[in-house]
């Protein structure tokens, strides 16, 4: 049994469809986050490492095209990531245009309960792990009265990190952070900026998307080095 916890993030998905899916994913080990707008979901794709996109085609600004021109780019820590398109029967023919094998599958919203099961297993089969968690300290930079709270990544890529929170800070706020390595008793210091919140299918903030501003004492290098050692799909960007 496959016992790595993967994330997924979804894409402008109709929430009476997430939910015939998401037990499925979870049931899989599949972390599940939602955004409505592509635009929310571009801002991540291009900071941090995603295992598996689910994406509703299709969408608006940018297009499924476009994002997932994003997606699979050179420098994209997502470049590796699984893609599951979900289609409407009348785009169909058009979003499977988009396929490119394994690492990018095409769905019917309309699709079987046991269709989707297959497709799942295809999407864990695909899905490297480019997910890693780890430990930080979180300290929102809003005056004398900050706090420093602790709490762990869901995925960290060279670019960015997806952290779960209970009280998110608002987009474009910044943050000192101390990414505590692995067996390592100097944590990785910086600044971060909010760039994007992550949404469960209820529509509550479950996570923020950080993108590092800036790094103190060589902690960038010390980041790559630890990612290209424990997930090298991540440690690009």
């Amino acid at each position: 049994m496959e016992k790595t916890i993967r994330n997924v993030l979804v894409v402008g998905v109709e929430p009476d469809f997430h939910r015939r899916f998401e037990p499925l994913l979870k049931r899989r080990h599949f972390d599940v986050d939602r955004v409505a707008e592509a635009g929310c979901a571009l801002a991540l794709v291009q900071a941090v490492a995603i295992d598996v996109l689910v994406l509703r085609y299709p969408l608006g600004n940018p297009s499924v095209e476009d994002l997932l021109q994003n997606i699979r780019s050179a420098e994209s820590p997502c470049k590796r990531s699984a893609v599951l398109l979900l289609a409407s029967p009348s785009d169909l023919k058009k979003a499977g245009k988009l396929a490119d094998g394994d690492r990018t599958q095409v769905l019917s919203v309309e699709a079987d309960y046991e269709a989707l099961q297959e497709t799942i297993a295809l999407l864990l089969r695909a899905a490297p792990r480019l997910s890693v968690r780890i430990t930080i300290r979180l300290e929102a930079m809003l005056g004398k009265d900050s706090t420093m709270v602790l709490t762990q990544t869901e995925n960290v890529s060279r670019g960015g990190m997806l952290v779960r929170v209970r009280k998110p800070q608002p987009v474009d706020a910044r943050l000192r952070f101390e990414l505590l390595l692995p067996e390592d008793s100097i944590p990785v210091k910086g600044i971060g900026e909010v760039v994007r919140h992550t949404r469960d299918w209820r529509g509550d903030v479950s996570g923020v998307g950080i993108k590092y501003a800036t790094f103190e004492d060589g902690g960038d290098q010390r980041l790559t080095e630890f990612l290209g050692q424990v997930a090298p799909g991540s440690a690009v960007q």
